[in-house]
């Protein structure tokens, strides 16, 4: 998968690739998704989000829920850019084998599982901003596929930096607009109640 084949990935590839037998790798690994879990913590393509930010957690977790966001999606974004190869995981739950969707399942769980951990600390309340944020990172990652493998987005060029700016660029857009809306909602609020 890392040369960017969905097609002919799973098992029986592994096998051939690492010259290991069927066994040796359930019973390390408990099957494909165990092996991609293993293959993302140990090459380090999906780096941990909490190194990626560029502030302390402390100050992070300072931040307004909004803001946290932005800054995650934004993050999302460039590890996208710059990774690549999990944009080909990512794509393997559509295009590949369904022996694949366990690998893919481990990794897109790997993934969500951090963003809660920093974006909402557990799970939120806040139907509205889970809402937003499911919206936001499944459209990071529709993106991030679309550079890999489609890169002609409406007319941007996903492998121009400039035209990869534009378009993370107009969804932190969307999400200003929506905070916009929710702090003068709360300014309409807090008016009428006086």
């Amino acid at each position: 998968m890392e040369r960017g084949s969905v097609h002919d990935a799973g098992v029986n590839a592994l096998i051939k690739e690492a010259g290991v037998g069927k066994k040796q790798i359930y019973d390390y690994f408990g099957g494909l998704g165990g092996v991609a879990d293993a293959w993302v913590r140990r090459t380090g393509i999906w780096p941990r989000l909490s190194d990626m930010l560029d502030e302390p957690l402390e100050t992070f977790h300072q931040r307004p829920p909004m803001e946290r966001l932005r800054m995650l999606v934004r993050t999302y974004a460039s590890s996208l850019r710059a990774h690549p190869a999990v944009a080909t995981i990512m794509a393997g739950e559509f295009a590949g084998p369904p022996e694949l969707r366990d690998a893919v399942t481990a990794v897109r769980i790997r993934i969500w599982e951090e963003y809660e951990r920093l974006f909402i600390g557990q799970r939120s309340e806040d139907k509205e901003l889970l809402a937003i944020a499911m919206t936001m990172l499944s459209a990071v990652s529709y993106v991030g596929m679309r550079a890999k493998f489609e890169p002609n987005f409406f007319g941007f060029d996903l492998h121009d930096d400039l035209a990869w700016e534009r378009v993370v660029g107009m969804l932190d857009h969307v999400m200003g607009r929506y905070q916009t809306g929710v702090d003068a909602a709360t300014s309409r609020q807090v008016d009428s109640a006086d």
